[in-house]
């Protein structure tokens, strides 16, 4: 433990700031390394975030001391007044964690989410080019996924009335609080088909970047769901993949998910009640050179109980590994029960009993 903290307070020397604001963007990528346990905490919950699809929180990550109230919008920690990305828990300590988030949720309901609050002109448009209005729930809908395997049946049904959806951040548009800016550009396109119980989604990105960060590459998802037996699945895979860092390093971004749902709804409300989503999980970004500057993914697949409610929101079960830059960082969801909200977590070999909220 000694090591660890001579460790930590020697590169706080080096780097001045562990995680601070400027006005060119969330942190600075090369400084802000993750290194500060706060900073770490924040890395884990939008890992688990991003790799489960579901929204929580951690306690004493930067959502644990804060008022901030869903809807409220804002980048990092500013002024010791912790604040949200988009209001549902997605933290971004870094520049290089908010490229992640921006990539990896780009097609998802919470990647149009943060696109909106971000000042994105988002258009929908049917198979005779009409636009379509697609309302983006603030917490009680779709979260990190997009068809959602007969979870949310009225989003699913809207959903493959569009085949074509636009985000478009044009020349650049910059949101501010306080004194962090989040600059964005270009676009971002989703391109559905497909019927009946087969549903595809192709997202490119078109000259896209994020605080100088370009994201480039092509995400394919493919959507099931067998009304038979109540099963959907969706597995979604990146081609081409590459991040350029503000500094110019180039990057390879690939990413493999699969998600299983098998979800029991109500009768009378249409609202699911019962049924688990079983995600696997693998991201990285490495440099030519084989530098990992991220990577995460289940050593056992996350869990979530639709029975759980709000009792326990998030995965229940599952284990996830995240490694950034120099950081390992490893969560271990639960027993699988929903009145267990205690998770484990280990951060550079120190292991601690965090809990899980929503």
């Amino acid at each position: 433990m000694k090591n660890i903290i001579l460790k930590i307070t020697a590169l706080v020397i080096v780097t001045g700031v562990m995680v601070r604001c400027s006005d060119s963007g969330v942190t600075s990528s090369t400084s802000a390394t993750g290194s500060s346990s706060s900073s770490l905490l924040d890395v884990a919950q939008t890992s688990g975030q991003l790799a489960s699809g579901s929204t929580f929180t951690i306690s004493e990550s930067s959502t644990d001391s804060t008022s901030t109230k869903p809807g409220h919008h804002g980048f990092g920690k500013h002024k010791g007044k912790p604040v949200l990305l988009d209001g549902i828990g997605l933290l971004a300590p870094t520049d290089e964690i908010l490229a992640l988030i921006d990539a990896e949720s780009a097609s998802d309901f919470r990647g149009l989410r943060v696109s909106k609050n971000g000042g994105a002109t988002i258009t929908n448009y049917d198979a005779d080019g009409n636009v379509v209005t697609l309302s983006t729930p603030s917490s009680d809908g779709p979260q990190g996924c997009s068809f959602s395997g007969h979870q949310f049946p009225v989003y699913d049904s809207l959903l493959s009335t569009i085949v074509k959806t636009v985000i478009d951040f044009g020349s650049g548009v910059t949101y501010k609080h306080d004194t962090i800016s989040i600059a964005r550009s270009g676009k971002i396109t989703i391109v559905r088909s497909g019927s009946g119980s087969t549903k595809s989604e192709i997202t490119t990105f078109e000259n896209y970047v994020v605080n100088g960060i370009t994201i480039e590459g092509t995400k394919t998802r493919i959507s099931t769901f067998n009304s038979a037996t109540g099963v959907g699945k969706s597995k979604t895979t990146v081609s081409d993949g590459k991040i350029t860092l503000a500094d110019g390093t180039v990057t390879t971004w690939s990413s493999d998910k699969t998600r299983t749902s098998t979800i029991t709804l109500d009768s009378l409300t249409n609202k699911p009640v019962s049924g688990t989503i079983v995600t696997d999980a693998n991201t990285s970004v490495v440099t030519a050179g084989g530098t990992v500057i991220y990577s995460n993914s289940t050593t056992t697949p996350l869990t979530e109980n639709i029975a759980c409610g709000r009792e326990r929101h998030g995965p229940v079960s599952g284990t996830l590994e995240t490694h950034y830059r120099d950081n390992a960082i490893t969560v271990d969801f639960g027993d699988g029960s929903c009145t267990n909200r205690n998770i484990t977590i280990t951060i550079n070999g120190v292991t601690t009993t965090k809990t899980i909220g929503g």
